[in-house]
């Protein structure tokens, strides 16, 4: 463990990692990155001291950050140039930033049921409910835009949405309708996106990048467009996890050799063989896709790792190693589950696919099913150590 006094040894009985999916930037790099003159971050790594009123930013990356972060800064800046890789599906969201009144605070506070029947209902319309629109359709005529009828439906929505933010703006429209199905990759939420992109200061760059400037970014297509700022926002190392904190299990094998080959794998997101007591909240195939919380699939979590630890006291057990034939079991169902859903659609690229095209980060499971299946610990389901 390592404090502001330097490395400190610590002795505990069970090792938890919390640090989940998303917590290493993954910062683009591109020729010439070196010479440019102005401030570049990650957007990880954002700080409210960064000046940026007045100032020419870029943006790279289209993903869930530049999408809160371009509407929030637009009406600042004397310009904004967003530079996209792959279009992104938006789901309309009216209100998006209303605080919330103190009526709706009231109620959840004191009606009895209140916040179960709404979190009940979230979950329901933004998660179980919509993964069966997510499930591919093998008779499904034309797989190329859509998963399912359904699937078909929502792009419809989605897609008369964005021409209605984009009526007056023919030349976005093309750029801004995504060519997959929809939710094949992370859905988005809009809150304002759409139109900012109209805006006379803010221009949208499909074309790649091919350098830096010391003034700015040089696209493919020659143009050197001024930037003072620019601001990486392309996510991050998701295939670490848990490995990046250097953690050796029995025989001295290391996480980061079982997970190698960017293909993280754990029994129901949490334990992997040869790591006795070694628990990873939020690891391989516990990412909520479909919607849903992760504050849910971390109490989910966080109630089997504590039953493990209730049964390992009251049985008297001193490690529990999850079998490597449980794990092995589980993680086929994991991709033949896959296998049926939206994120392994051919058409698109996703960061909840590997290398391979294997998906290591989402879950394919209802939340229901998830609840259910770490309700309770199984401890037969391990290689026991007597205390």
């Amino acid at each position: 463990m390592e404090t502001d006094k330097g490395v400190e040894d610590f002795d505990a009985a069970v090792l938890v990692s919390a640090i989940g999916q998303l917590n290493d930037p993954s910062p683009a790099h591109f020729k010439g990155e070196q010479d440019f003159a102005g401030l570049m971050l990650h957007s990880a790594l954002w700080s409210d001291d960064i000046k940026l009123d007045g100032k020419r930013v870029a943006v790279i990356g289209t993903g869930a950050t530049a999408m809160q972060l371009v509407p929030s800064i637009a009406d600042r800046v004397a310009s904004v140039t967003v530079y996209q890789r792959t279009a992104q599906w938006s789901r309309p969201v009216a209100g998006y930033s209303d605080p919330i009144s103190e009526g709706a605070r009231w109620l959840l506070a004191h009606l009895p049921f209140y916040v179960q029947w709404y979190r009940f209902n979230m979950f329901w319309r933004y998660g179980d409910g919509l993964l069966p629109f997510l499930r591919k359709d093998p008779d499904w005529p034309h797989p190329d835009r859509a998963v399912n009828k359904g699937n078909d439906r929502h792009r419809e929505e989605l897609t008369d949405f964005i021409l209605s933010e984009l009526k007056d703006r023919p030349d976005l429209i093309e750029k801004c309708v995504p060519t997959y199905p929809p939710y094949g990759k992370r859905i988005l939420l809009d809150n304002g996106w759409f139109r900012t992109l109209t805006k006379p200061h803010v221009e949208l760059v499909t074309e790649p990048i091919d350098h830096f400037a010391p003034d700015g970014i040089v696209a493919a297509d020659g143009t050197l467009r001024p930037a003072d700022v620019i601001v990486i926002s392309t996510g991050f190392k998701v295939t670490e996890m848990a490995a990046r904190l250097n953690i050796t299990g029995s025989g001295g094998k290391k996480l980061r050799d079982a997970w190698a080959n960017d293909n993280p794998t754990a029994y129901l997101g949490l334990t992997v063989p040869d790591f006795p007591n070694f628990f990873c909240m939020l690891g391989p195939n516990a990412g909520p896709a479909h919607g849903g919380s992760v504050i849910f699939q971390s109490e989910c979590q966080s109630r089997y790792i504590t039953a493990c630890l209730v049964d390992m006291i009251e049985h008297g057990l001193a490690a529990i190693d999850v079998r490597q034939d449980v794990h092995d079991q589980y993680v086929r169902e994991v991709d033949v589950e896959h296998e049926q859903m939206i994120w392994t659609h051919p058409g698109m690229t996703t960061y909840y696919r590997n290398k391979q095209g294997r998906v290591f980060s989402a879950m394919p499971w209802r939340f229901v099913d998830y609840w259910r299946m770490t309700h309770n610990a199984d401890l037969s389901q391990y290689r026991q150590t007597k205390a």
